[in-house]
């Protein structure tokens, strides 16, 4: 039976130039910590395929993202580490060789493509089907650097810009078409990777750390991140989990769950008013919240998620709030913070229902 899903090559830019004019040792262990640091951050929901000379073919089932927003950010992440460890390298090296001076050279592209797929078991190995997973390949060759000028990309076609909703996601796009044998016109989204790098630099990070909460709450779960991350930030899963009748955004600036991004959520006559002032996705989030039934207190929530080895620590922190209350009022938000234990179970639901997959 055929299945649904996103489609992703990562291809190092420059790295047939560098090799050719580079010393093969340094050249070498270059190109290997770059692939590394990618396989690394390749988790759920993606899954590796294949390798394909300089690049890593990924893939994932649609029903393993509930937000696209999600898959474009996990995307992101890729090239913000990768950038993060090419940098590394240039700083730290003070080797004179052509290998270490051309490491600047080096970028990242993306071409990611939306279809149908079967899954073939070889051996032990499985080894995707359908004209569709070759889309991504045919879209490597492409002339978006000669015609835009943008050199680190996520190139989108058309099918995928649209199933994931990428114009109200990711701005500013730039349209595209290429010409391929057997496939004909293959329409395309432009989206500049290097404006998301250059915004993970200047952001400032606001954390509750653990030692210094007013209140926290843990628990171990047996999911990965992304999974646990995107029933957090899904409000009707929220609402779900927290025991709420609502919780939704408010604010007017549409798109993507960023810093500035406000939301309310309600339980009966109480509610409560939060803004998202640090984002970092599938790490953590902290919202200033302020809270009604309490007298209009305001605090700092910290949501971390932290990999384990088989699953997930959920640690939500709390810090003092302003002004003061009662021990009282402690021990309920305590109770609140509780209730992400339930996070459990929403997961649990929705996996029977179908509504998401780990595979």
């Amino acid at each position: 039976m055929a299945n649904k899903g996103y489609f992703i090559i990562t291809d190092i830019s420059g790295y047939t130039e560098y090799l050719t004019e580079s010393e093969l040792d340094h050249a070498h262990e270059t190109l290997q910590n770059l692939f590394d640091v990618q396989l690394e951050h390749i988790k759920f929901p993606l899954k590796i395929s294949g390798f394909r000379g300089d690049a890593i073919f990924m893939y994932t089932p649609e029903a393993c993202f509930v937000n696209p927003q999600s898959f474009i950010e996990t995307l992101e992440n890729l090239y913000i580490v990768f950038l993060e460890t090419l940098q590394q390298m240039q700083f730290n090296t003070t080797c004179p060789c052509k290998a270490c001076r051309n490491i600047i050279k080096l970028d990242l592209k993306m071409c990611i493509h939306y279809g149908e797929y079967i899954v073939q078991k070889l051996g032990d190995r499985e080894e995707l089907l359908g004209a569709d997973v070759i889309v991504p390949h045919r879209m490597l060759k492409n002339h978006v650097i000669e015609q835009t000028g943008v050199k680190a990309y996520a190139l989108f076609s058309e099918a995928a810009a649209n199933s994931l909703r990428l114009s109200e996601l990711s701005q500013p796009l730039i349209q595209h078409t290429e010409s391929y044998e057997h496939l004909g016109e293959v329409k395309m989204q432009v989206f500049d990777l290097r404006p998301v790098w250059e915004s993970a630099r200047e952001r400032k990070r606001h954390f509750v750390g653990k030692e210094e909460a007013w209140v926290s709450f843990e628990v171990d779960l047996p999911y990965p991140p992304a999974l646990v991350w995107e029933i957090l930030n899904t409000p009707l899963l929220e609402a779900r989990m927290l025991l709420l009748d609502v919780a939704e955004r408010t604010d007017s600036m549409g798109g993507r769950v960023r810093e500035e991004a406000q939301f309310h959520c309600a339980h009966e006559e109480s509610h409560f008013y939060a803004k998202m002032i640090d984002w970092k996705p599938f790490e953590y989030y902290t919202i200033r919240q302020r809270a009604e039934p309490f007298g209009n207190v305001e605090y700092y929530q910290t949501r971390r998620l932290i990999p384990l080895e088989s699953g997930t620590k959920l640690l939500v922190t709390m810090s003092h709030p302003e002004p003061e209350v009662t021990e009282e009022v402690r021990g309920q938000f305590q109770w609140m913070a509780g209730l992400f234990g339930n996070v459990q179970s929403v997961i649990e639901q929705e996996l029977s229902e179908g509504k998401i997959t780990l595979s």
